[in-house]
């Protein structure tokens, strides 16, 4: 009974969750439609009757930035400076990035004269905006004709400057990783090959390691490490197979080539270092 009555208020919730859902989308669309209506009258010279129906669609979405944005543009129109700022913000608050609001604000402080404030906006409006675009170039030309334009010049390179250098690093980053990564490998394949006794092949394979000089401190000692270790299994091999044909040689009263191997192993054992000889 417990199981049947938790069941009945999941599905209850999820018609609730589906109901407000369908509302909000329901709410949207009707807002569409009076944004539509209200830029027809605008389009037509009716602003007192656009702003009835631009209102309307703000009441219905309150996150429609574009509708505030033509509220604001009406509102200048009608000679309403001061609501038409508050309706321009009020879209950059909904979205930093809108774009228009941002032209809107820059054009309305510089009409009113307020220099600075029109700086600002146009500044972001230059820094947000794409090369070659349109607007960002009318920001430009504004910025040159109020003697700002210089100082954002040298702040947009310098950024352009920082991102090289993040880019640069990253890459270099990359190319360290990926050489870590290829050592790591030929590293492996030796120490397999030295387990299974094949140490010329797996001295090889260290050499080719250490030659791709991996930045990472703690394989290149085990590298290194593991390489003269190696290297001193190869030498005693070598030698090992000196003496054993210099003996096959004795005893085939074969004296003179015994003795040249010997030497040959005389020369490994020299070759060895100090440390390698104990």
């Amino acid at each position: 009974m417990q199981r049947a009555s938790l069941f009945v208020v999941a599905i209850l919730f999820s018609f609730f969750l589906y109901s407000q859902d369908t509302l909000q989308d329901s709410l949207k669309e009707q807002a569409r439609q009076y944004r539509q209506e209200g830029y027809k009258l605008q389009s037509q010279g009716d602003l007192k009757e656009a702003l009835v129906y631009y209102k309307k669609a703000a009441e219905l979405d309150p996150q429609y930035v574009e509708v505030f944005n033509d509220l604001g543009v009406v509102y200048e129109s009608l000679g309403k400076s001061d609501k038409a700022l508050m309706m321009y913000k009020k879209a950059l608050e909904i979205d930093p990035n809108y774009l228009p609001a941002y032209t809107n604000l820059a054009f309305l402080y510089e009409k009113k004269g307020k220099i600075e404030e029109a700086s600002y906006y146009w500044e972001k409006r230059y820094e947000l905006g794409k090369e070659g675009e349109y607007w960002r170039e009318v920001a430009c030309q504004h910025l040159l004709m109020l003697g700002i334009y210089p100082r954002i010049r040298k702040k947009m390179l310098k950024r352009k400057a920082v991102q090289f250098l993040q880019e640069l690093v990253y890459r270099r980053e990359q190319q360290r990783l990926k050489k870590i990564e290829e050592a790591k490998l030929h590293f492996d394949i030796g120490v397999s090959l030295f387990n299974k006794g094949e140490y010329k092949q797996a001295e090889k394979e260290c050499a080719t390691t250490l030659s791709l000089n991996p930045q990472d401190v703690q394989l290149k000692n085990k590298i290194e490490s593991f390489y003269k270790k190696n290297k001193k299994k190869n030498l005693k091999e070598e030698l090992t197979g000196y003496i054993e044909e210099a003996l096959d040689y004795v005893e085939n009263d074969d004296f003179l080539s015994a003795g040249e191997k010997l030497k040959k192993a005389l020369s490994v054992v020299f070759s060895l270092h100090p440390e390698e000889n104990k």
